[in-house]
């Protein structure tokens, strides 16, 4: 006998099942279904277990006791253990990483919470969308014996069947309009690009972790756009797994407001270590919002010296200053390098060169000399001198302490996309490039 004889339909869907009387074999009412409980580590879970609730208490029994499921009535064998809790006890023998909730442990019981919990109503990222969404609905699809997770459902219909109004609105639009894109607008989101984000008390109950690594796919940007859209407590679960380096990358590209909320609640370690993967202009501002013991405690354990030191010549200037907006990673090379030489400084260090427009060309001193452009490089013999061809006449620059608006200015008056900055001795300290300038410009700041 199967467990479905008495349901014959493939799919089903979270809301029309929760709800459903619950019996053993002798027609005892034992309570009504809450939630199920699914094998967290598949792509698409199976159900492990239900979910009962009965005079305000919560048990769960395991799928393999129930002997009949449909919509209308639960039937589980009289045999059947049930047990007292709001979680489901699970075996963990081996580390599975899906895209949804893994654990770190094997080899022993952990608590899974129930599904409706960790999903519906909240939000979740849909990793093919690359979105923040809310979910109201949960598709499921019956395979052989058992039933497994499929989609997550959102948008209008799924929030009115939820609701219970599903026939009843249903019924009106057929009348008004059969053709209605409402009738067939369910929005689907594929199981598999599900990216769940379990709130504060599941966290603090039951022992898993999200497995990120569909996010890690994402390009830093996206990802960005997602965690702006993410609460404070979905955010910080997300960027606490990310490496240094990628949460680097995707922090240069969250919005200035936010960078240093996120900053502040990462360990000093691993928040320096996140430091140090970034530009140092941008590691100073988000850094110049952070409390003084924040900030001084996050700059003692950055490991590179020289980053610590520039980052704290940074913090010195007015963030609206061409000091708080320069960067001091900038392409310096003497008079006498070839050309042959600084194309094979640009082969060798590219990964640490964002972009060359210009060529700096300064003495042992640091002090500016000339400046040329890597078009004007390009074109001349390999064994020319970048000394021969610098420009030492007109160089146009700038102090530190000067406002960004006559920066601004500066910049479109001679049409340039980088501005050597200068001290009064003409010690080059660093550039800055239209893309520090523009978001001033844009009135982001």
């Amino acid at each position: 006998m199967s467990v479905f004889d008495a349901f014959t339909d493939i799919t089903l869907n979270f809301s029309d099942l929760i709800g459903t009387t619950i019996f053993n074999e002798k027609k005892q009412k034992l309570g009504i279904l809450k939630d199920f409980f699914v094998d967290y580590e598949e792509v698409y879970p199976g159900v492990l277990a239900l979910q009962l609730k009965k005079n305000k208490q919560f048990f769960y029994i395991r799928w393999d006791d129930i002997k009949s499921f449909s919509t209308q009535k639960i039937i589980i064998k009289n045999d059947a253990q049930i047990g007292r809790s709001r979680t489901f006890p699970k075996v963990f023998n081996k580390r599975v990483v899906t895209n949804l909730l893994a654990s770190q442990f094997s080899g022993t019981t952990i608590e899974y919470p129930p599904l409706g919990k960790i999903v519906l109503d909240k939000q979740i990222v849909d990793t093919h969308g690359k979105k923040v969404v809310r979910v109201n609905d949960i598709q499921f699809i019956r395979i052989g014996q058992t039933i497994r997770v499929t989609h997550a459902e959102i948008g209008l219909r799924s929030l009115i069947r939820r609701l219970g109004y599903e026939s009843f609105i249903d019924f009106f639009v057929k009348l008004i309009n059969p053709n209605s894109r409402y009738l067939t607008g369910n929005v689907l989101i594929n199981w598999k690009y599900v990216h769940a984000i379990p709130d504060k008390t599941v966290q603090a109950n039951v022992k898993l972790n999200l497995s990120n690594d569909d996010l890690k796919t994402l390009h830093p940007a996206d990802l960005a756009d997602i965690l702006e859209d993410l609460d404070s407590h979905g955010r910080e679960l997300i960027f606490r797994t990310l490496d240094p380096e990628f949460a680097a990358e995707t922090l240069s590209e969250i919005d200035p407001d936010l960078q240093p909320h996120i900053l502040k609640n990462e360990n000093p370690e691993r928040a320096a270590d996140i430091i140090e993967n970034m530009g140092t202009d941008e590691a100073a501002d988000i850094l110049d919002d952070l409390s003084d013991e924040k900030r001084e405690d996050i700059i003692q354990r950055i490991d590179d010296e020289e980053i610590q030191e520039e980052i704290k010549e940074l913090l010195e200037y007015d963030e609206n200053t061409a000091g708080g907006l320069m960067s001091t990673e900038v392409f310096e090379v003497f008079p006498g390098y070839s050309k042959e030489k600084i194309m094979k400084i640009i082969q060798e260090e590219h990964d640490d060169i964002e972009s060359i427009y210009d060529l700096y060309i300064v003495d042992n001193q640091q002090k500016l000399l000339g400046t040329c452009s890597l078009n004007r490089l390009l074109i001349q013999k390999e064994n020319i001198n970048v000394g021969d061809i610098m420009n030492s006449h007109d160089i146009k620059s700038l102090e530190p302490n000067i406002h960004w608006k006559k920066l601004s200015s500066y910049m479109s008056k001679y049409n340039l996309l980088n501005v050597p900055i200068v001290d009064k001795t003409n010690k080059l300290l660093g550039i800055v490039s239209v893309d520090d300038i523009l978001p001033w410009l844009l009135d982001e700041r």
